[in-house]
């Protein structure tokens, strides 16, 4: 069961951060101020956030019954599915000007590391972004069904981690070699799949 939860984890988040907006975030940041220091804030801000899903999903699990999980873990998944495959395309425009837009925030950011530092500037975006996110829920969610809080943190973690990798070492490589509108098709999919299959799993 704990390889399911890890496993679960580790995908669901990969797959629905890669090309979201706190990656492209990390990326500007990145370009501007060194992987190294604004890697470093985004993955502190990630463990807590995570850390505070999966407490939350262990009181679920404890307190909730089962088919009450069941049920409303795949809507969860059906639900952020199917938001990601509709609502997105309508928001392909905005997302563009959305990454066109984040500089500004990353500008405006820029005069508070100078005397912040990029760490925590990164740290303070990151959670100001991710907080109450769909992959913050989906962690959640995974831990209520699995009861396997460590290694729901630990698939989740990484996941994020990975892409904040990706986000600041490869740039807008991953945007030129594959759309984001995939990329969210993509994650819609999965997202839907995963959902059905746990009403029979």
């Amino acid at each position: 069961m704990w390889w399911q939860a890890l496993v679960a984890a580790f995908g669901l988040t990969f797959v629905a951060e890669l090309g979201d907006k706190t990656q492209l975030i990390i990326l500007t940041l990145s370009a501007r101020h060194g992987f190294r220091q604004v890697f470093l804030g985004a993955a502190a801000a990630f463990a807590l956030l995570n850390a505070l899903a999966v407490s939350v999903g262990v009181i679920l699990y404890e307190f909730v019954p089962d088919s009450v999980i069941k049920y409303t873990v795949s809507g969860i998944f059906i639900l952020f599915g199917i938001f990601m495959l509709l609502p997105e395309r309508g928001k392909e425009g905005g997302a563009g000007e959305g990454g066109s837009s984040d500089p500004e925030p990353g500008s405006g950011e820029t005069g508070a590391k100078k005397g912040r530092g990029p760490i925590l500037t990164a740290f303070l975006l990151v959670c100001l972004m991710e907080l109450g996110d769909k992959t913050q829920l989906s962690l959640l969610a995974l831990t209520a069904k699995y009861s396997s809080p460590v290694f729901v943190f630990v698939g989740g973690t990484v996941a994020l981690w990975a892409t904040s990798l990706i986000g600041a070492l490869i740039g807008g490589g991953v945007g030129r070699f594959i759309p984001q509108v995939w990329m969210r098709r993509i994650s819609g999919v999965i997202f839907i799949a995963f959902g059905v299959i746990n009403l029979f799993w």
